[in-house]
């Protein structure tokens, strides 16, 4: 696992996701390659999200304004789509996708749209930090992938 988002969840604004993700998992959430992260900042809450590759789960860990904290784990074999969404889709390059849309059998949907993360903190609006962003937005979606049962 990158030892950026460690980082990036390292900062006094995001420190709380991280306490309560290290609380709920251990710290080995962010070392092994069991797992694969990414958070998300919107206006009202910071979300992380987490695949268990092993246990194929997806967990979404979510921490209010106010700081109450909400943990729902969903089973990846209940997926039944899965959309991705591209500002401009290229076939020579690697594009990363914009956000990814994830529908369950009950008929619940999940949307995962990390730019709302540059909306929200100027941190992620520099061109390292976006990069590492999409690679762990790809890689979370490889995972997400892997465990779903066709």
């Amino acid at each position: 696992m990158s030892i950026h988002l460690k980082e990036r969840l390292g900062t006094e604004e995001l420190s709380h996701l991280k306490t309560a993700a290290i609380l709920e998992f251990t710290e080995e959430l962010f070392e092994s390659d069991q797992y694969r992260l990414l958070e998300v900042i919107d206006s009202d809450q910071q979300q992380l999200f987490i695949v268990n590759r092993n246990d194929r789960t997806l967990t979404v860990l979510s921490l209010s304004q106010d700081m109450a904290l909400k943990k729902e784990t969903l089973f990846t074999d209940r997926i039944i789509s899965m959309k991705e969404y591209f500002e401009d889709y290229s076939l020579s390059e690697n594009t990363p996708p914009r956000k990814i849309e994830i529908t369950f059998m009950e008929g619940r949907t999940l949307l995962i749209e990390p730019e709302s993360s540059k909306k929200q903190n100027k941190d992620y609006q520099r061109d390292d930090v976006g990069r590492q962003v999409e690679e762990d937005f790809e890689n979370l979606i490889a995972a997400l992938k892997s465990t779903v049962i066709l």
